[in-house]
């Protein structure tokens, strides 16, 4: 079975097959993500962020929402005038903090038809850059011929066509972080650290600022934010926090309230969306607070492998901090396209085994959920199969800790 498959795979038309039938699932994929995103996006969060802008509380407005009483901001009521036109009349969630509805700013100054259009080209963008750097840091091992594969295997799966389609954060978000990757271990800077003396660099500021960029999706990106304490980029993670820090004082100082109030409220609309994802711990409780326990518990875990896991273990500690990203807070299928950075850990040679069968679990939420649409059947065997993958991870990420 071996030499038939070496064979195969020798042979230039196999690829040229493979290839072909790849990049038409892509292609398909890709006009319909941009065509539902240019139409809908009503994830963006647009209306919050012109709400902060304009000097309204968001927090306040998402957790009493009436719509007959929006204030007079233009720019809000076409927001809502335009989904009420189509059919879907929206609701403020206002489930991220002032820092990072900041971040959407510049959209809020242009009409929403105009920034629903800047914010597909945006998330595009953000697809390119993951294509380009996921080779470059964490799928660096991953031979030539299959990583073009891998990426149209992502654009071809409903979570990519969905975060398009519904204008989610999470390409952004994973975009910036890749790049804050990408300038932190750029060059000899790791080299450089142990004979210079401890200061901060224009390497360090730039790594920082994109890192706090990424936070824009932070329920994905923190705990892959572990990867640079894992790293030791002490610097460049604690540069990423202070914008955070400053902006809310910024919004509480805009908007008259306690600071406090500015972390607090957020997190208080994001739990009424605590049992609506699809196999997260906060789905699996119904969004009882014992999810959060949990949520508590593998956060801790994942600091504890960032300090404990000995050096040369990149692709797993970053595939560790994916897979349980994924299911330790709230999250729908359509941020799952991010499943595609474990194939870098396989292809250090390690897991044969568990290979195959991630491989069929990632056909499962990028194919086999869509046929199904998403019913509680598929979702409960795709997610069984999601959390043995996650398991065989956490066993080999404290093998390698015990080892060390």
């Amino acid at each position: 079975m071996k030499g038939f498959i070496k064979k195969t795979t020798a042979d230039k038309r196999f690829w040229t097959v493979l290839y072909l039938l790849m990049a038409l699932m892509a292609i398909v994929s890709i006009y319909e993500g941009i065509a539902n995103g240019l139409v809908w996006s009503q994830d963006f969060q647009y209306d919050a962020a012109t709400a902060l802008r304009s000097g309204y509380d968001p927090y306040d407005m998402s957790l009493s929402f009436d719509e007959a009483s929006l204030p007079d901001v233009p720019c809000l009521k076409g927001f809502y005038e335009y989904y009420d036109g189509l059919g879907t009349p929206q609701r403020m969630e206002a489930n991220q903090f002032p820092s990072l509805l900041y971040i959407l700013v510049p959209y809020t100054l242009m009409p929403y038809n105009a920034a629903r259009v800047m914010w597909v080209m945006t998330n595009i963008i953000c697809t390119a850059v993951i294509i380009w750097l996921l080779k470059k840091t964490f799928m660096v091992q991953v031979d030539e011929r299959l990583y073009p594969v891998f990426m149209m295997l992502m654009l071809a799966g409903t979570p990519w066509r969905n975060q398009m389609g519904v204008g989610q954060h999470t390409l952004f978000a994973v975009a910036f972080f890749l790049l804050a990757v990408f300038v932190a271990e750029g060059g000899k800077q790791e080299e450089q650290e142990e004979t210079k003396p401890a200061l901060i660099t224009p390497g360090d500021v730039a790594a920082g600022l994109l890192l706090s960029l990424s936070y824009l999706k932070y329920t994905v990106t923190a705990p892959l934010a572990l990867y640079f304490i894992y790293k030791r980029k002490w610097k460049a993670f604690l540069i990423s926090l202070v914008p955070h820090i400053l902006l809310t004082g910024v919004a509480a100082a805009v908007l008259k309230k306690p600071y406090t109030d500015m972390i607090i409220k957020p997190l208080k609309v994001a739990s009424a969306l605590a049992g609506e994802g699809s196999i997260d711990i906060g789905a699996l409780t119904k969004g009882s607070p014992a999810g959060l326990f949990v949520t508590a518990t593998v956060m801790l875990f994942l600091l504890g492998m960032a300090f404990l896991m000995p050096k040369g273990n990149d692709e797993l500690f970053i595939s560790l901090a994916a897979l349980l990203s994924l299911v330790m807070t709230y999250h729908r299928t359509y941020d799952f396209f991010i499943m595609i950075i474990v194939f870098g850990y396989f292809a250090t040679g390690r897991m044969k085994t568990a290979e195959v069968i991630y491989f069929i679990t990632t056909l499962a939420f990028f194919f086999v959920l869509r046929v199904f649409h998403e019913n509680v059947i598929s979702l409960t065997l795709s997610g069984a199969l999601y959390y043995a993958c996650v398991i065989a991870f956490i066993v080999i990420a404290f093998d390698k800790v015990r080892q060390s």
